[in-house]
C-alpha cells in the first residue's frame, strides 16, 4: 500500500508547490485538502494530469473534507493567511493561531500516528500551537524553516563568491523570523574550505544580512510569500522522512536541554528519519552566534507564551 501525505491549504501557492514535489518524485499518494474545496480538486487534477509526463505513478486528490485525509503518515500544514508587504511575521500570530488549532484539532482526530510538518507563520510560535493541539511528541512535530533559510544562505554566499551553489555548505538556527533567525558564519564551507577564504568580513555581513532579509525581499517584489523555495524545502522534509534517509537539516523542534535550552522551540540540525526528528545534534558557534541563538529563543519563547494565553 503507497504511502499518504496530506497537504492542508494545499490550494494555496506553497501547499500547491509541496504537493507537486511529492508527487513528481513519487514519495507518496498525495491529498490535497483546502477550505476552497472546489480549488482544491481543481489544483490536485492539474497535478494528477502532470504525472504522466514526470513519470510518476503517484494519485492525488483534493477535498475539503479532512475525513479523506485518514490515516495519512505525514500531514504538511501550509494554511494561514500569508503575509503582506510591509507585515512581520510576529503580525500574523494572532491571525493564525486559530487556524492552526482547529487544523490540527482535525489532523488528531484522523491521523492520530502522523508525523506533522508545520510550514504557518509565524513559525516557530505555530509550531508550539501544533504541538499543544496535538501532544504528540516532539519527534512527530517538525518545523519547516530552517531547509528555506538556509537555502537562501547558500544562494547569497554562492553568488557573492562566484562558485557553484552546489559546493556551499550551510545553514541557518534560531527562529524564522527577518531579526531572530541566525546565519552560522562559523561553520559554512565552500568545497570543505571556510568561507572566510573567499569572502571579506565585510561582504559576509553583507551575505547575512540579505539572508536574513530574504523573506521581507521577495515579498516586496512579489506581492506575497515566496512559495518555490518553501515549498522545495518542505518536499525534501517529507522525501527524507518517507525514504528514510537519515538527512541532517535545520528544523524548528522543541529543546530538551540542547543549546542549553528547555521547553522553548528552535531552529537547530535535525536527523530527518522514517521517526520524524529523530536526533538534534549540537555545534560549536561562536561567541556572537551564541548571543545571537539566545536572543531568538527569548523571541520565540514570547510568541509561544503568547499564544499559549490564547490556548488557554
Amino acid at each position: 500500500m503507497n504511502r499518504k501525505v496530506t497537504v492542508v491549504g494545499g490550494a494555496g501557492n506553497v501547499g500547491a508547490t509541496v504537493a507537486r514535489g511529492i508527487a513528481d518524485k513519487q514519495l507518496a499518494d498525495v491529498v490535497v485538502i483546502d477550505i476552497a474545496d472546489q480549488k482544491a480538486a481543481g489544483v490536485a487534477l492539474d497535478m494528477l494530469e502532470a504525472c504522466p509526463i514526470s513519470g510518476s505513478d503517484s494519485r492525488v486528490m483534493g477535498t475539503g473534507d479532512y475525513a479523506e485525509s485518514a490515516n495519512s503518515d505525514i500531514v504538511v500544514i501550509t494554511s494561514g493567511v500569508p503575509r503582506k508587504p510591509g507585515m512581520s511575521r510576529d503580525d500574523l500570530l494572532n491571525v493564525n493561531y486559530k487556524i492552526m488549532q482547529q487544523v490540527t484539532e482535525q489532523v488528531v482526530k484522523h491521523s492520530p500516528n502522523c508525523i506533522l510538518i508545520v510550514v504557518s507563520n509565524p513559525l516557530d510560535a505555530m509550531v508550539f500551537v501544533a504541538k499543544q493541539v496535538t501532544g504528540f511528541p516532539r519527534e512527530r512535530v517538525i518545523g519547516s524553516a530552517g531547509v528555506l533559510d538556509s537555502a537562501r544562505f547558500r544562494t547569497y554566499l554562492a553568488m557573492a563568491a562566484g562558485v557553484s551553489v552546489e559546493d556551499v555548505q550551510a545553514m541557518v538556527l534560531g527562529a524564522h523570523t527577518d531579526k531572530d533567525m541566525v546565519p552560522i558564519v562559523s561553520a559554512a564551507m565552500i568545497g570543505n574550505v571556510p568561507v572566510a577564504k573567499f569572502l571579506s568580513p565585510e561582504k559576509l555581513q553583507e551575505v547575512v544580512e540579505s539572508t536574513k532579509k530574504g523573506g521581507a525581499t521577495l515579498t516586496g517584489l512579489i506581492g506575497t510569500s515566496a512559495w518555490q523555495a518553501p515549498g522545495a524545502g518542505t518536499a525534501l522534509m517529507v522525501e527524507a522522512i518517507v525514504r528514510n534517509q537519515g538527512r541532517v537539516v535545520p528544523c524548528t523542534v522543541e529543546l530538551h536541554g540542547e543549546f542549553g535550552v528547555k521547553d522553548a522551540f528552535a531552529g537547530v540540525p535535525v536527523k530527518l528519519s522514517a521517526r520524524g526528528a529523530e536526533r538534534i545534534y549540537e555545534i560549536e558557534l561562536s561567541a556572537a552566534e551564541k548571543e545571537a541563538f539566545t536572543k531568538a529563543v527569548a523571541a520565540n519563547t514570547e510568541l509561544m507564551n503568547i499564544a499559549r494565553g490564547f490556548l488557554g
